[in-house]
């Protein structure tokens, strides 16, 4: 999977313009507040149809404009896949596909896989549980259409459980109202719970591979999948859940929310094994990150048989200068676009340097 080209329209700070990537390294260089990030979350929008830095889009149409535009195109093994997506501060998001409108974003999944990494990365690491099973919802959700809409449903029945232990906590036939909600909850509960094991199994060694790599064979890396399910197969795993939901009633009731399921999942993450989320280092925190979105490359390869595009914003300054190299090394073959305020490293292979300045895009 490569991306050939990227036009945006009064896409927040960028004029129009087409620009033409190549199939290795895309280093894009300039001050800060030039457009850097800008022009890499288009490509983010373009591949799971929001932005990786806010939940408005109007946020991202020029101030001084009523609409945005991005349109990439990339070659896949089908032929070239188009997606443009169109932002209105009047209307609703616009998405098209080979130039045919789709309905729904989950027809977008899969059709530009990218793995986008930017500092801010670091929360799958620092933060809540929310930012580890988004981390694994959003991989999921690229390779599986089917994940995406369990994902929906799992979410919007949980909501309506809640509401009711809210609003209809002191009713007599409380219980019997919530055991249907508790059978549809662990009907989606337990497909997520098991896709979701087995994305860990699988992606788990793979950053803890990554991670020897960068950091030159001294560290460790282990990761573990949280979850309070259990079951080796749907009925098993829904069973369990059922079970444990109406064992919980009294104290659900009470705090008023939903105790059990696939929304209190979690990852730990250590280092030589020690939780670095509460013990590590800030240069151990990020390597792990990084590390974990290397093995979604490595994943998501395996999985659909093409390699995603792999964008990493201002990640050369947070590293030293082995573990720069190191990476370097690590990601060839992969198309890749990088942002930094410099970049003087010499890589190997196919690369192209772009200066960017004011929201102007320039090949070097």
């Amino acid at each position: 999977m490569q991306v050939k080209s990227v036009t945006v329209r009064n896409f927040r700070n960028l004029g129009a313009q087409k620009i033409s990537l190549c199939g290795g390294l895309n280093v894009f260089t300039g001050l800060n507040a030039q457009g850097k990030t800008n022009f890499l979350e288009s490509i983010v929008l373009c591949s799971i149809g929001k932005s990786p830095r806010t939940d408005r889009d109007k946020d991202m149409i020029n101030r001084d404009g009523d609409w945005a535009s991005v349109k990439t195109e990339t070659a896949v093994r089908s032929g070239v896949c188009s997606v443009e997506i169109k932002l209105s501060r009047g209307e609703k998001k616009r998405v098209a596909v080979n130039g045919m409108p789709i309905a729904r974003i989950g027809e977008l999944m899969g059709r530009l896989n990218v793995i986008y990494f930017s500092p801010q990365e670091i929360r799958v690491i620092r933060e809540g549980p929310d930012s580890r099973r988004r981390f694994m919802d959003i991989d999921l959700c690229q390779t599986d259409k089917n994940y995406f809409y369990t994902l929906a449903r799992y979410n919007k029945i949980l909501s309506q459980r809640n509401n009711l232990i809210k609003t209809q906590a002191k009713n007599a036939d409380i219980k019997e109202m919530l055991s249907v909600w508790d059978a549809q909850l662990a009907e989606e509960g337990a497909r997520l719970y098991l896709k979701r094991a087995g994305f860990a199994e699988k992606i788990f060694p793979l950053a803890a591979d990554a991670h020897y790599a960068l950091s030159g064979g001294k560290e460790e890396l282990g990761v573990v999948y949280q979850t309070d399910m259990t079951g080796f197969s749907k009925e098993e795993a829904k069973a369990d859940l059922i079970e444990k939901l109406s064992l919980d009633t009294e104290k659900q009731l009470r705090l008023g929310y939903t105790l059990r399921g696939p929304h209190r999942d979690d990852i730990k993450f250590t280092v030589d094994g020690v939780d670095i989320r509460k013990y590590g280092s800030q240069g151990q925190q990020r390597t792990a990150a990084l590390s974990l979105k290397l093995a979604e490359v490595s994943l998501m390869e395996e999985i659909t048989g093409e390699r995603p595009v792999l964008i990493l914003d201002d990640v050369f300054g947070e590293i030293d200068a082995a573990r720069q190299n190191r990476l370097l090394e690590y990601i060839g073959g992969t198309q890749t676009l990088v942002a930094a305020t410099e970049f003087n490293k010499t890589p190997r292979g196919e690369c192209r340097f772009f200066t960017v300045s004011g929201g102007k895009i320039t090949q070097n």
